[in-house]
């Protein structure tokens, strides 16, 4: 089963919760959020360690926020 997005962040009250995984090259902690009551749970990375790749397999850096999509990956 692929993970879906059915919820806009940016609209809902998000905080960060434990156990906290790793999967390989990123930590991961589940993000609780809050719509309409309803709670629901999501992973988010937390913390990348060692080479991160970009779709054509160049290194990159990538940030754990930035006011744009464009800003998330530095080359």
């Amino acid at each position: 089963m692929s993970l879906k997005i059915e919820q806009k962040l940016d609209e809902n009250t998000l905080t960060e919760s434990k156990p906290r995984t790793f999967a390989t090259g990123a930590f991961l902690i589940p993000m609780e959020t809050v719509k309409n009551g309803i709670k629901r749970y999501v992973w988010v990375v937390d913390e990348f360690i060692d080479d991160t790749y970009d779709d054509d397999g160049i290194i990159c850096s990538p940030n754990l926020y930035a006011h744009s999509k464009d800003y998330l990956l530095q080359s």
